[in-house]
């Protein structure tokens, strides 16, 4: 399938995800949005949806901490390329808020074990294992008022479909490997997906001591998204689609 033609259908799988059927947690730096805020959330009461997704070896290259994590310890070059882009979280935020007053911790249904399915799927596109699924129910999907089954399910089809489009972009655009231009991203990205390149954020991040040669690397694409998940462009919620990347660039693993 060309590139454009599978742009396209992942258009429509970000749009049709807005219509679901029926350890120890992994920390990013951003966020885990809530700061050192206890509690402060209604579920449903949230303006848009920001998926966080992790491009895995720039997370894992961080840290010593990152290193030392099961989902990195177990990285191959094979799992990487058969999919770029992993799930850090879907997060119910409120526009033009600061970190640590987005929702958090709402009252909602306790996590159960996930149908076999289900778990099959997380396992390849949230790879930080079950630990880090109950820690995002509980301090951010519990806020979405959707039931677990429905929220990790809609978490999936995004991050297939991201992948199916800009995970698709890095790869025919031989992205992977070199330093990026933000701008340049976006664009490849809009040629096939305009709606999509708009809501996007790249995120960008130093290694702790400043070691690997690479300069910053780009460790998580953010996608902002409306209630009903559709792409919403990232200034309508007081955003910037560069966020820590010097000069607009960084780096992209091979």
């Amino acid at each position: 399938m060309k590139i454009n033609q599978r742009l396209c259908a992942a258009v429509a799988a970000i749009a049709l995800a807005g219509l679901p059927v029926a350890a120890s947690a992994r920390h990013h730096s951003h966020h885990d949005q809530a700061g050192s805020a206890q509690g402060g959330g209604q579920a449903g009461v949230f303006d848009y949806y920001l998926l966080s997704l992790s491009i895995a070896p720039n997370f894992c290259a961080l840290s010593p901490g990152n290193q030392a994590k099961t989902e990195c310890r177990t990285l191959t070059d094979a799992q990487f390329q058969q999919t770029p882009l992993t799930v850090h979280g879907l997060w119910p935020n409120r526009a033009s808020v600061s970190v640590n007053r987005q929702p958090q911790r709402c009252a909602g249904p306790a996590l159960g074990d996930f149908p076999d399915d289900l778990r099959v799927q997380l396992q390849r596109y949230m790879p930080g294992g079950p630990g880090l699924a109950r820690h995002e129910w509980e301090r951010h999907g519990a806020c979405s008022g959707l039931a677990p089954d429905v929220y990790f399910r809609t978490m999936v089809r995004l991050a297939q479909a991201a992948n199916s489009s800009i995970g698709a972009v890095m790869h025919d655009k031989s992205l992977l490997g070199h330093t990026t231009r933000v701008d340049e991203l976006l664009a490849d990205v809009a040629v096939g997906n305009p709606a999509l390149a708009p809501a996007i954020v790249v995120s960008c991040r130093f290694p702790r001591g400043g070691g690997g040669g690479n300069g910053a690397l780009i460790e998580e694409i953010r996608i902002v998204l409306s209630k009903d998940f559709k792409p919403m462009p990232v200034g309508n919620v007081g955003l910037r689609q560069s966020s820590g990347c010097p000069n607009g660039a960084g780096f992209l693993p091979a």
